[in-house]
C-alpha cells in the first residue's frame, strides 16, 4: 500500500509523541509498505528522528519549516495549524495513496477538508479531546463563544473521516456521546519507549537523577508539567493538610503556568521537596524511585485525555495512584489490578487516605494485565486499521 502520513510536529525536538509515531511507521515499513511522511521542522541544525529510515526502508519524507508557537498562544497555534495544513496540501494533492493517517491535533478540520481531493480513506488519531480539555481546565478564550464554534468544526471533521483512534475508553465514550458512530472509533493505548521492567538499579548513571528519598518514608512523587489540566494543586493541598503526618514525603518536579500555585500551597512545608523539570532523560528513574506516582487531572479531565506517562510509570515497581472523575471507565478497567488506585478529584482527602492505606501494603507488583495493554505492540495495532480500512459512508 502507499500511505501518506500528516505528522504536525517536528521530528527533531522532544515531543512525547515522537516514538509513538515511529514506531507505527517503522512497523508500516517492515510490513513492506510505502510510506510518505510530511511532518515539520523547527530547526535545521538538528537530525530528525526519522531520517536515518530512509537509508533502510522506501521511504519519503517532506519537511515544512516551522517558528515554533509559544504554548501560552492559543490562537496563535490554531492559525499555524491552518496554515501548515495548505502547506501541506501543496506537497500531496497530485500523488496517488491507498490510506492516509493524520496526527492528533486542535484543528483537524484544515487537514481533512484538503485530504478529501485524494479520494481514499483518511484516519485521524485522538491524543485529546479538543476543545473539551481546554474548557475543563478553563483555558479556552471567550469560551462561551468560541466553545461551541470550535466544537461544532471537529465534530464535522470526524463525520468525514473513515475512522479514529483513539488512546483510552472514556473518550471514546465521549465522541459516541457527540454523536460519533461506536463503529468508527478503535482504541489503542499508547506505550511506552519499551516493554521491560524499569529498575533504579539497571539505570544507567547518565541517566540517572537521585532524588535522596528515605527508604523509611512512602516517597510520593509527581514529575511533570505543572499546568492547568494536570491540577498538581491536588497534590499540593493533602502535603499541606496532613503536613503531620511525617511517614510521607512529596516530591513535585516539573515546571509549567501552574506552579506559582503550587509554590504558594507548599510554602514552608517540610514534607514537600519542589524541583524543576528534569532532562527527559531522567524520567525513568525518578518514576521508578517512587514509592507512589501520582496522576492528577482536573474535573472532567480523563474525558478528554490519558497522560502519555501512564504507559511508562506501568513499567516500575511502584505504585500508581490517579487523581480523576469517579465512576470512569478507566477506573473501571483498572478496578482488580494489584498496583493502580483511583481515588475522587472531588474529594479533599481522597488522596490521603489512598496513600495511608498504600503504607500498609508491602512493595508493589506489576500488573500483566496493564503491561500488555499498554504495551508496545500496540503500534501493530495501527497498521492493522490502515491496512483493512475502507473508504466508507459511517458518519453520525
Amino acid at each position: 500500500m502507499n500511505l501518506l502520513f500528516v505528522f504536525n510536529i517536528s521530528f527533531d525536538g522532544n515531543e512525547t509523541s515522537i516514538h509513538l509515531l515511529k514506531d507505527i511507521l517503522i512497523k508500516a515499513l517492515d510490513r513492506g509498505h510505502n510510506c510518505h511522511v510530511i511532518c515539520q521542522k523547527t530547526d535545521l541544525s538538528k537530525t530528525s528522528a526519522i531520517d536515518e529510515l530512509k537509508n533502510k526502508y522506501s521511504l519519503s519524507i517532506d519537511t515544512i519549516f516551522e517558528d515554533s508557537v509559544k504554548k501560552g498562544g492559543f490562537i496563535k497555534r490554531y492559525l499555524k495549524e491552518y496554515n501548515y495544513a495548505k502547506k501541506c496540501k501543496k506537497l500531496y494533492k497530485n500523488k496517488k495513496f491507498d490510506a492516509v493517517f493524520v496526527q492528533s491535533c486542535n484543528a483537524p478540520h484544515f487537514h481533512v477538508n484538503r485530504l478529501k481531493c485524494l479520494k481514499c480513506p483518511i484516519i485521524f488519531n485522538v491524543q485529546d479531546i479538543f476543545p473539551q480539555n481546554l474548557y475543563f481546565s478553563n483555558q479556552l478564550p471567550l469560551a462561551k463563544i468560541t466553545y461551541p464554534v470550535f466544537r461544532r468544526l471537529r465534530l464535522l471533521a470526524y463525520k468525514k473521516v473513515d475512522k479514529i483512534i483513539t488512546i483510552s475508553t472514556d473518550m471514546r465514550k465521549t465522541l459516541i456521546e457527540q454523536g460519533v458512530k461506536k463503529d468508527k472509533i478503535e482504541v489503542v493505548y499508547n506505550w511506552s519507549y519499551g516493554d521491560g521492567l524499569i529498575l533504579p538499579e539497571n539505570i544507567k548513571e547518565e541517566n540517572f537523577y537521585d532524588l535522596g528519598v528515605d527508604k523509611n518514608k512512602l516517597n510520593v512523587v509527581y514529575a511533570g508539567n505543572i499546568g492547568r489540566m494536570q491540577n498538581v494543586e491536588f497534590i499540593a493541598s493533602t502535603a499541606k493538610e496532613y503536613q503531620k503526618d511525617d511517614g510521607i514525603h512529596y516530591y513535585i518536579i516539573g515546571n509549567g503556568a501552574n506552579k506559582n500555585n503550587v509554590l504558594s500551597i507548599v510554602d514552608g512545608l517540610d514534607n514537600v521537596t519542589i524541583l524543576d523539570m528534569q532532562a527527559s532523560n531522567y524520567a525513568e528513574s525518578i518514576y521508578a524511585q517512587a514509592d507512589v506516582n501520582v496522576i492528577p487531572l482536573v474535573k472532567g479531565g480523563i474525558k478528554t485525555a490519558l497522560p502519555s506517562k501512564t504507559a511508562t510509570v506501568l513499567r516500575t515497581n511502584s505504585y500508581i495512584v490517579f487523581c480523576i472523575d469517579k465512576n470512569s471507565e478507566f477506573e473501571e478497567f483498572i478496578k482488580n489490578s494489584k498496583n493502580v488506585y483511583v481515588c475522587d478529584i472531588e474529594s479533599p482527602n481522597s488522596l490521603y487516605e489512598t496513600l495511608k492505606e498504600i503504607k500498609t501494603k508491602e512493595k508493589a507488583e506489576t500488573d500483566e494485565k496493564l503491561l500488555n495493554a499498554f504495551s508496545k505492540n500496540n503500534s501493530e495495532k495501527y497498521v492493522d486499521i490502515l491496512e483493512n480500512i475502507k473508504e466508507t459512508n459511517l458518519a453520525f
